[in-house]
């Protein structure tokens, strides 16, 4: 195989260049998938919000939205990826929030398939993207994580090559963190990971006036970032805000996502496990300590919280891509094949011809998948006809709902009882729900009572359906496939 070390730098002799097509890709393939983007409840209330904050030309501190909690302090920590969503939405209809998410995952990978490029080979940045774009896929959903993705892969980038550099990356990045944090709570990861990055340089510095040297290089940047991270309406409870979040045990043990990922299946992160296992043993790949301790940091997380293999994927490898291409470089002993020398000829920095042809094929596949309007399919999600019983029947009152129909009801009008904002219900308030819910105790009655509760709309096949349906003082207005509406007599219109 050719060196590609000299050979980044240059044009890519086709006009288009492997990232650029990456990215063509990746958005054609996540246009495709269309609906099944849309697989989650929190898109409902994320886009309500995003109305709110444009309405309103503020951010919400206290909870506008529940019947349970309303006043509750509340840390809107997506608020910016909020405010895409929404007017995209009311725009285009659900194709325009896909086609966001679309944009901004072909932005990722094409900005980790040009770091890659910077020390592996064509064929090796390639097939480590592929892993990454896998890892990813579970959490591929039109939420806002999704838009600070390419912040995040180009932050990491800038650290590793910084360190390859032996220098500290451009005071210039900080401020990107502004952006990071406006958009989602995952910055801190980027935070702590330059905290990181700083130690090793401190660490594996020769001697201590370089150490000294490091620190002094680091410690700029590192301080600038965490000032540029406070840049938002929430300033500290915005950094404070993660860390609460991971302390809410119980609400982390039983929210799917949070939850540790299900090894019963397949899932990404064992494959992902097994190819590093042979990576390891087969070839002999050796990393310094801290890259160690940095990648076991990343797997933990991933162990604990299915949601952070994610993490894992798109950042692993940029954490061992340049140790990964030296032992490459010294196992290398065939010539490059024909295939090879084509995959190297497209490593270079795009033209502008080639990124305005590829960018104009892109908008052509993006206008006519504005022009098909995305029809969300029934889902568990969206207890549309349930909803419009209960609007038919003239129920008024609170209502108590299943946790997954509660960005529905935001996004119909109904303020319900609990939502997917699980960090501002607190841990208290989730296990006391679950575990009447699921029947755990006899707290339903009282929970019920507590909150003054007129109907309640549960998912079919649940626990609390089935409690419901033999309580005395309550009457079965509407039962589907998805949900289940009880009245409470006295409550009955």
């Amino acid at each position: 195989m050719a060196a590609i070390a000299s050979l980044t730098l240059a044009r890519s002799r086709f006009g288009v260049s492997l990232p650029v097509l990456v990215a063509l890709v990746a958005f054609a393939t996540v246009l495709a998938s269309g609906a099944t983007l849309l697989g989650d409840p929190d898109t409902f209330w994320h886009i309500v919000a995003g109305r709110w904050i444009i309405a309103h030309h503020a951010v919400p501190r206290i909870d506008i939205f529940s019947n349970s909690v309303p006043g509750t302090p509340w840390v809107a920590h997506e608020w910016l990826a909020e405010t895409v969503f929404a007017p995209l939405y009311d725009r285009f209809g659900w194709n325009g929030p896909v086609l966001a998410t679309a944009l901004a995952f072909a932005a990722s990978l094409a900005i980790l398939t040009r770091a890659l490029l910077r020390w592996l080979e064509p064929v090796h940045a390639l097939a480590f993207m592929a892993t990454s774009w896998a890892m990813a896929l579970p959490h591929l959903l039109t939420r806002p994580h999704v838009l600070a993705l390419p912040i995040l892969i180009f932050w990491f980038a800038a650290l590793a090559q910084a360190r390859s550099n032996a220098r500290a990356p451009s005071l210039w990045l900080a401020p990107l963190m502004a952006l990071w944090a406006n958009l989602h709570g995952g910055y801190v990861v980027g935070l702590v990971f330059a905290g990181l990055f700083a130690g090793e340089a401190v660490l594996l510095a020769p001697g201590r006036a370089a150490r000294l040297v490091a620190l002094r290089r680091w410690a700029p940047f590192v301080g600038l970032s965490i000032l540029a991270a406070l840049a938002t309406p929430h300033f500290l409870e915005g950094l404070y805000f993660p860390f609460q979040l991971i302390r809410m045990k119980f609400a982390l043990s039983v929210l799917v996502e949070w939850q540790s990922p299900n090894f019963q299946t397949i899932q990404p992160l064992e494959i992902w496990l097994m190819l590093a296992l042979a990576l390891t043993f087969g070839f002999g790949v050796r990393l310094p300590p801290t890259r160690i301790a940095m990648l076991l940091l990343l797997l933990h997380m991933s162990l604990a919280h299915q949601r952070h293999a994610e993490l894992l994927g798109l950042v692993a490898p940029l954490l061992v891509a340049e140790p990964i291409a030296e032992l490459l470089r010294r196992r290398r002993a065939v010539a490059a094949s024909a295939l090879d020398e084509t995959f190297a000829a497209l490593a270079g920095r795009a033209g502008v011809f080639g990124c305005v042809g590829v960018g104009l094929f892109a908008a052509a596949l993006g206008l006519v998948f504005l022009a098909h309007p995305l029809l969300r399919k029934p889902d568990g999600y969206a207890p549309a006809a349930a909803l419009d019983a209960a609007k038919a029947a003239h129920l008024r009152g609170p209502v108590f709902n299943d946790y997954d129909f509660g960005g529905y009801l935001i996004f119909s009008g109904v303020a319900p009882f609990i939502d997917g904002r699980a960090d501002m219900y607190g841990d208290a308030f989730i296990k006391r729900y679950v575990e009447a819910t699921r029947g755990i105790n006899d707290d339903l009655p009282k929970l019920l009572d507590d909150y003054h509760i007129a109907w309640t709309l549960l998912g079919a096949n649940t626990t609390a359906a089935t409690l419901m349906a033999h309580r005395p003082g309550w009457s079965r207005l509407y039962a589907d496939d998805t949900a289940i509406i009880d009245v409470r007599d006295s409550a009955a219109p």
